[in-house]
């Protein structure tokens, strides 16, 4: 089962829950950041030392942090080759845009929204 760690307005919390939900994996999310706080008590530095969300939690594995890092992890684990492919340059070109959308969709709609 899979923990989130963030607030549902949050646009990287917004992201990771919408990989999760086309994964059809089955997640709890936990309020955390801004007006719920909570990100700055030693139980949740202890899962990220930068008080950031979101924060994920795979069953027993350590916690993971950094949206990117935990989409990654989540495709790499959980994703068919159709989303994910096995073959590196196939995912490569997948990453690329992923890194441009980062810059170029938040710089233009993202940062305006949020």
């Amino acid at each position: 089962m899979l923990t989130v760690w963030g607030r549902a307005d949050s646009s990287n919390v917004q992201a990771l829950m919408w990989a999760i939900a086309e994964l059809e994996l089955p997640v709890t999310r936990i309020d955390a950041g801004h007006r719920f706080g909570g990100t700055d008590t030693p139980a949740f530095l202890a899962m990220n030392p930068n008080g950031t969300v979101p924060v994920l939690r795979d069953g027993d594995d350590p916690p993971l942090w950094e949206t990117g890092a935990i989409l990654r992890y989540l495709a790499n684990r959980y994703a068919p080759d159709s989303f994910w492919p096995a073959d590196p340059q196939a995912r490569a070109d997948i990453d690329r845009w992923a890194e441009w959308a980062k810059i170029h969709v938040a710089m233009a709609f993202t940062a305006p929204i949020f």
